[in-house]
């Protein structure tokens, strides 16, 4: 009798058939595939507004994300601007104090 660990009794006990990429891939593919179509569809059906509404919100909110993003790229733009004017004063202070010392 062989000295088989558990794993290894475990791993005969079901029968296990190494699968090849196509095998997995093409049925999750169209799995996933129905599910966004069933999706879509369900949601079109559920739709409290009609399209041309739907499309004046999503242009709203569109609007909105553009505006934060201006104003926070506006807000880091200075941020920055203010840090490399500090760094550029350390420079100069800095540069100052070495000729000094000279």
């Amino acid at each position: 009798m062989k000295n088989y660990g558990f794993l290894q009794r475990l791993a005969e006990s079901f029968p296990y058939e190494r699968r090849t990429t196509t095998s997995w891939l093409v049925p999750a593919s169209i799995g996933v595939g129905v599910g966004v179509a069933l999706g879509v569809g369900i949601g079109l059906l559920y739709a409290p507004r009609t399209g041309e509404e739907t499309r004046e919100r999503l242009r709203q909110g569109a609007d909105r994300v553009k505006d934060r993003a201006r104003f926070t790229a506006g807000r880091v733009r200075g941020e920055l601007e203010s840090a490399a004017n500090q760094i550029r004063e350390r420079s100069f202070a800095t540069s100052n104090e070495a000729g000094q010392s000279r």
